[in-house]
C-alpha cells in the first residue's frame, strides 16, 4: 500500500482542524469566490520559480495541511521550499485546472500536471492526471 494514501493522525487532526464550518467563505458563484480560487489557480500555472517565491505563502496560510504522493507539510514556507525545490529537473512544468467542484465549503479541484524533464529529449512530456481536496480559511488561504 502507497503510505501517503493511509489517513493518518496527522490528516485527522487537519481534517478537524480546518472544518469549514468554522469560516466565513465567499457564496458559490460569486467574484469573491471566483477571486479565491484564482489564487490557487495563478500559483499552478504559472509554475516559475519568480511566481512560487513571490505567491505560495500569499496563497496557502502559515498554518497549513498539504500532502501529495511524496511529502507531507505543515507550513507555507515548507510548501514553498518543496515546490522550488521539484524545479529542479524539469525543463518545462504545466498544471492544467480542468475544473473547481464545490461541495458546501469543500472544494476540489480536477487537474492534469504535464512535465518535461531535462533528463529526457526535450518536449518528451509525462502527464498526470489528478484531484485535489481543498479547504480555505476566512481570508482565502488554503489550509
Amino acid at each position: 500500500m502507497h503510505t501517503q494514501t493511509v489517513p493518518d493522525s496527522a490528516y485527522k487532526a487537519a481534517l478537524a482542524r480546518t472544518d469549514p464550518a468554522d469560516y466565513q467563505l465567499p457564496a458559490a458563484g460569486t467574484a469573491e469566490e471566483r477571486a479565491m480560487l484564482a489564487g490557487i489557480e495563478d500559483l499552478f500555472t504559472q509554475y516559475t520559480h519568480e511566481n512560487l517565491e513571490q505567491k505560495t505563502t500569499q496563497v496557502y496560510a502559515a498554518d497549513v495541511y498539504f500532502r501529495d504522493a511524496f511529502k507531507q507539510l505543515s507550513s507555507a514556507d515548507d510548501i514553498r521550499e518543496y515546490m522550488l525545490s521539484g524545479l529542479e529537473p524539469l525543463a518545462a512544468a504545466e498544471f492544467i485546472f480542468n475544473r473547481f467542484i464545490r461541495s458546501g465549503g469543500e472544494f476540489y479541484i480536477d487537474w492534469t500536471m504535464r512535465l518535461d524533464f531535462k533528463s529526457t529529449a526535450p518536449g518528451t512530456w509525462e502527464e498526470s492526471i489528478g484531484m485535489s481536496h481543498i479547504r480555505y480559511n476566512s481570508d482565502g488561504q488554503v489550509i
